[in-house]
């Protein structure tokens, strides 16, 4: 089974593993390793917090299996309007955007910045990708009622969504049922038969697969998917299927 990445790291974090690739060569090397055919990419800085430093050191990526993520900064006083924002990240070959809540404690659904942005994503129907992350990992990061409250103002948006460590389900389930647009990377998901329940109650197209990198072992996640009870077709659908239907139906043009 070969794999589609949604959230691949370059860069270290904090409590990043050794394995985390901080170059192009370094990145594919993992890919390989864990037969990983495409990724999107973002750079940990981006995430932790300078999104145009983050930006600027994707510029060293060439190889078609790697797919820039942007990510953006919603600092209202910023001169350049999410608009030129996105034009510059699409003339970068930038196939998604990052925003991470957690970095200054940002309201999804208030920031005027973030809006415009979605808006603009939701019309091209780009996906948007939320990382929460702060300092330290922690658990239960993600607001899933916030997060709601998002997906339904921007129903035709992609909004993939991940944290380190999900143990609060039950928002999380609430989540998924309130919304169609929502999917979660697995490398959240570390309860037993997690993911089989949400295949059989939500459907397959709501999950992603991811190595979980930087924090986690990049061992990890493809036997949770490879022994999940759960059809082989919607194993497929969760290793690469759904993220490459969101990058092709994507409006980058």
């Amino acid at each position: 089974m070969r794999y589609f990445d949604a959230f691949f790291p370059l860069g270290r974090s904090n409590a990043s593993i050794p394995e985390c690739p901080r170059t192009q060569t370094q990145a594919l090397s993992v890919m390989r390793r864990w037969d990983v055919e495409r990724a999107l990419v973002f750079h940990t800085v981006s995430r932790d917090s300078d999104p145009e430093q983050g930006n600027r050191a994707l510029e060293q990526l060439n190889d078609p299996a790697l797919l820039p993520i942007w990510a953006f900064d919603p600092a209202l006083v910023i001169p350049e309007t999410p608009e030129h924002f996105l034009e510059r990240a699409l003339r970068a070959g930038a196939a998604a955007v990052l925003i991470n809540p957690l970095m200054r404690r940002l309201d999804l659904c208030r920031s005027p910045r973030i809006r415009a942005l979605a808006q603009l994503l939701e019309d091209r129907k780009m996906p948007l990708l939320v990382a929460h992350w702060r300092t330290n990992p922690e658990e239960d990061l993600v607001e899933w009622y916030a997060l709601i409250d998002f997906c339904k103002l921007y129903p035709l948006l992609p909004v993939l969504v991940w944290e380190w460590r999900t143990r609060s389900n039950r928002p999380m389930f609430d989540a998924l049922g309130e919304t169609h647009n929502l999917k979660i990377a697995i490398s959240s998901l570390w309860q037993a038969q997690s993911i089989a329940q949400i295949c059989n109650v939500f459907g397959p197209d709501r999950l992603v697969f991811s190595l979980g990198l930087p924090h986690l072992d990049p061992g990890s996640f493809q036997s949770c998917l490879r022994y999940a009870d759960i059809s082989e077709e919607a194993k497929r659908q969760i290793a690469a299927a759904t993220l490459q239907e969101l990058i092709e139906g994507a409006g980058r043009g």
